[in-house]
């Protein structure tokens, strides 16, 4: 019982700080207001225009390298890994021969067996090394056609119905840090994880020059959607008691407040649907304190 009383008095203790704060802070918007009307005071605050900008509806991701064909090779026979004949990162071409394993048994004696190659491609990983056991329940290598590469990512399932035939994704490899590259035919699968609830989604592009290597990560953005609209810095917005958002507006170095009705958000920006038009002047700093009819000395950012 004591116990729940404690917990009841700490929690009006904390409204009750909270309420004192926001009187406080009203109280100070309005003291500061009166201020400025009676002594002439004015107030240094940075302004911006509003202005049409391009803002993109869209979500990160990464995702990883995937050859266009991979193949897992699987010996035959069972064994020790004798020789690599094609070692990790050449090239081989369809029956090839990848490794000789040696199968010698103890009173029996097999020839070398030689472990070919099923397709063309790349060594992009062998799994045993020299002297390790062979069987053919395991892989040896796997083999990658890097001819064209598959970026791979999942998304959240709720974003799926987002993409158009228009949506496109941007991204940088850890390799190529500073170059982005552009994939547009995005290839949606029909399966949905249930346990991450993401649902893939592939690309394939060109790797001219081998410049992208199967098992690299990428981390990029899926672009849904573009356009251009009105916006502003999101900093402009202030959120209000009552759930509203407002900016102060600059005029003849007057603050008047404005409700806005807001849409996308990027990146630091955010869309205006409603409220203010282009070049009108926004306060972008020194608004906390700001309340209708002050007077400003504005800082054009």
């Amino acid at each position: 019982m004591n116990r729940k009383k404690i917990v009841i008095t700490i929690v009006i203790l904390i409204l009750a700080i909270s309420i004192f704060r926001i009187f406080q802070s009203v109280n100070k918007k309005i003291k500061m207001s009166k201020q400025s009307k009676d002594t002439g005071v004015i107030y240094t605050v940075k302004v911006v225009k509003a202005k049409y900008d391009k803002l993109f509806d869209s979500t990160n991701f990464v995702g990883e390298i995937k050859g266009i064909n991979e193949v897992s090779v699987f010996s035959k026979v069972p064994g020790k890994l004798n020789r690599k004949v094609v070692d990790e990162g050449e090239s081989v071409i369809k029956d090839e021969t990848i490794c000789e394993i040696d199968r010698d048994e103890p009173v029996l004696r097999y020839s070398i067996y030689e472990l070919k190659s099923p397709v063309s491609g790349v060594i992009s990983k062998y799994f045993v090394d020299v002297g390790g056991t062979v069987s053919p329940q395991t892989p040896v290598c796997n083999i990658s056609d890097i001819t064209r590469v598959r970026i791979v990512f999942g998304i959240a399932e709720k974003l799926v119905s987002k993409i158009t035939n228009n949506s496109y994704i941007k991204f940088k490899t850890t390799t190529l840090p500073d170059k982005i590259f552009y994939v547009k035919n995005l290839q949606l699968g029909n399966y949905i994880d249930p346990m991450s609830r993401l649902m893939e989604i592939r690309c394939v592009m060109s790797n001219d020059n081998n410049i992208f290597k199967s098992g690299g990560f990428v981390e990029g953005e899926l672009i849904f959607s573009e356009k251009k609209v009105l916006v502003l810095p999101i900093d402009c917005i202030v959120n209000t008691f009552d759930n509203k958002k407002v900016v102060y507006v600059i005029q003849n170095n007057i603050s008047t407040k404005v409700e806005v009705t807001t849409g996308l958000e990027y990146r630091g920006k955010i869309e205006i649907l409603k409220g203010i038009k282009e070049n009108d002047i926004v306060v972008y700093q020194g608004q906390e304190l700001l309340t209708e009819g002050m007077k400003v000395n504005i800082v054009e950012e």
